[in-house]
């Protein structure tokens, strides 16, 4: 090698090195540690934590704070950190001035200041990762990645915000092949092989969530009957439905579809041992006397229907409905020209014939009774119409047997806060007072915020949450 090139070979590996120093000084100090310590306990959004830095195997001791997930809050240059209105699990970092691939981290538990009460839930009916109902209705594609992902997204994002029930609907919909239209909301009925593996997979991942409070899931499911499965269009004598089918082959069809969600989510069961899945329903919103075969429905499938689930170890049910104006539920001089037993609460008109209907015919009563609650305020509190339609159940259901044990399986999301926090608090309320209530689930998609209006996660289950 000549002089020159050894000259050229001593400048190339001198600028290799100065270009890896950064152009001065010595490479940072392999040896450093960080470590990062402070309280370890939950911290209430929007409040502040002191944490410190302890910085080993250098002279400089000095730390640049951070917070690591985007929307996780702030820490200043002392190391206080402030948690944001969201609440969740976040990670502050300190990191050597040093050296800047030595860190420490620690978590924060962050969670919204609520109270709780004895054998009160609150939930929502979830079927949709977004407001576009009609092609964010997961279960049908529940075995596309980038859509689990989402759904356990939220489902961790809702048990940290307080939800303790996730009630979800399956609308079986469509004939055996035939097109969807690409409208993901829309089950086959009978249930397919895919949709019931999916069904399986959703349950696993509710199961999985544990809130950042401590606080774990448990999953209604709900059955729906549109289109191939709309029992109100034609006969059971004729056909049924839109496509349609007889009612024996409908029968079968349901019966087919009940078990194969029973095979889907039997000895799925949370990290304590308490199966995810509780209550299953037959049907929503049942009203004998205003749907065309309602009453066939419920006496040719909700006994079998009873005894599947209940030996499957599930709780077997269907649901009622309240959907009154104001006056309706205030009226003090309602005469009923069947049952006295409504006079003055009308608000039970079409719970207290159903269940009547139910009783007449030997079919079993919930063991708890669940409604769908719409009244609207048009100048009354919520308490005061909340209240009227609980005192209404107490006055007339327990003459059919039932217990005085009741829950709102639909009930509105205001998009407004102020009257959302105000409509929600009047559940909270009405549950501290007495334990007849037991638990409330708000609609969200499809017209969650009201006629036309979707709503989607996130949802704030503190409003409907007794305060801390």
């Amino acid at each position: 090698m000549t002089r020159k090139n050894i000259l050229i070979v001593v400048l190339a590996a001198c600028m290799a090195g100065c270009a890896g120093s950064g152009g001065s000084g010595p490479p940072p100090n392999p040896n450093v540690t960080v470590t990062v310590s402070g309280a370890s306990g939950l911290l209430n959004t929007g409040t502040s934590r002191a944490f410190a830095a302890k910085v080993s195997g250098t002279s400089n001791t000095a730390v640049t704070w951070s917070v690591v997930e985007a929307s996780g809050g702030s820490v200043t240059q002392s190391g206080v950190y402030t948690a944001p209105a969201v609440p969740g699990t976040y990670t502050v970092k300190a990191t050597s001035q040093a050296n800047s691939n030595a860190s420490g981290k620690a978590a924060v538990p962050v969670i919204i200041p609520e109270g709780s009460i004895p054998g009160y839930s609150v939930g929502a009916d979830y079927h949709a990762y977004g407001t576009d109902f009609l092609h964010t209705a997961f279960i049908t594609i529940y075995n596309q990645l980038s859509v689990r992902q989402t759904v356990r997204a939220q489902l961790q994002g809702m048990a940290d915000r307080g939800a303790s029930t996730i009630s979800t609907r399956i609308w079986f919909v469509t004939e055996p092949g035939t097109t969807n239209f690409g409208e993901t909301w829309r089950a086959t009925f009978p249930m397919t092989d895919q949709e019931q593996a999916n069904l399986h997979t959703y349950a696993q991942d509710v199961a999985a969530i544990q809130g950042v409070g401590g606080k774990r899931l448990r999953l209604n499911l709900c059955f729906l009957w549109l289109g191939a499965a709309d029992y109100t269009m034609g006969t059971p004598s004729t056909e049924l439905g839109f496509t349609p089918i007889t009612g024996a082959v409908f029968t079968s069809r349901l019966q087919t579809t009940t078990d194969k969600v029973l095979a889907a989510v039997t000895g799925v069961s949370r990290p304590d041992g308490v199966p995810v899945v509780d209550i299953i329903y037959l049907n929503g919103e049942v009203m004998i006397g205003a749907k065309a075969n309602e009453d066939w429905f419920m006496t040719t499938h909700y006994p079998r229907f009873v005894s599947v689930v209940t030996k499957a170890g599930f709780t077997p049910a269907v649901y009622f409905i309240v959907a009154d104006t104001q006056d309706d539920v205030l009226q003090n001089d309602y005469v009923d020209a069947q049952y006295p037993i409504l006079n003055n609460h009308r608000s039970m008109f079409w719970v207290y014939r159903t269940m009547r209907f139910m009783v007449d015919y030997g079919l079993p009563l919930p063991a708890r009774i669940d409604f769908s609650y719409y009244v609207p305020s048009t100048g009354a509190t919520y308490p005061e119409l909340l209240t009227r339609v609980l005192d209404d159940a107490d006055a007339t259901l327990p003459s059919l047997g039932a217990k005085q044990s009741y829950s709102a399986a639909e009930t509105f999301y205001f998009l407004d806060s102020t009257q959302r926090h105000q409509f929600g608090q009047a559940f909270a309320a009405e549950a501290a007072a007495s334990p007849r209530l037991k638990s409330v689930t708000f609609w969200t998609t499809p017209d969650g915020g009201g006629a036309r209006i979707n709503v989607a996660y996130p949802f704030a289950f503190e409003d409907y949450l007794p305060p801390p």
